[in-house]
């Protein structure tokens, strides 16, 4: 764990009432497993957006981003790169169609490309959008 993360885990404990970094951590695994748990969509294939933000200017991240659109290439239907603004940081914008389990292993794939990379996302299971498409 870097420094900062240390550091950040401490003020963020500090901020929110607890009692410490461990208390932080041991929250933040719990959240972390439920969102992993079992669940209906399990068998299921899902539509899955996931969105990476990290620091502008970061070759080992975007080529592990490289290697990342290759190993699931075959799951992958979009993907787009893109720098913000003053070169703040860039965005890597991933959607998948995969089975739910295929796809939980995408967004953790992603989450482990680097410590530095914030990663956020959505499941849909594509049985509910096309529910939805008939209904319309």
């Amino acid at each position: 764990m870097t420094e900062r993360l240390r550091n950040d885990l401490d003020t963020f404990a500090e901020e929110h009432g607890y009692s410490g970094r461990s208390e932080v951590i041991r929250e933040a695994c719990h959240s972390l497993l439920e969102e992993y748990q079992e669940t209906d969509d399990r068998d299921q294939r899902v539509l899955a957006t996931v969105t990476a933000v990290f620091g502008y200017d970061k070759p080992e991240i975007e080529r592990r981003m490289m290697d990342i659109r290759h190993e699931f290439e075959a799951s992958i239907r979009s993907n787009s790169h893109n720098c913000l603004e003053g070169n703040a940081g860039c965005v890597e914008t991933f959607v998948i169609e995969a089975r739910y389990d295929d796809a939980l292993r995408f967004i953790g794939t992603v989450r482990g490309a680097d410590e530095s990379v914030s990663v956020e996302y959505t499941v849909v299971p594509v049985e509910a959008l096309n529910a939805e498409i008939g209904e319309q």
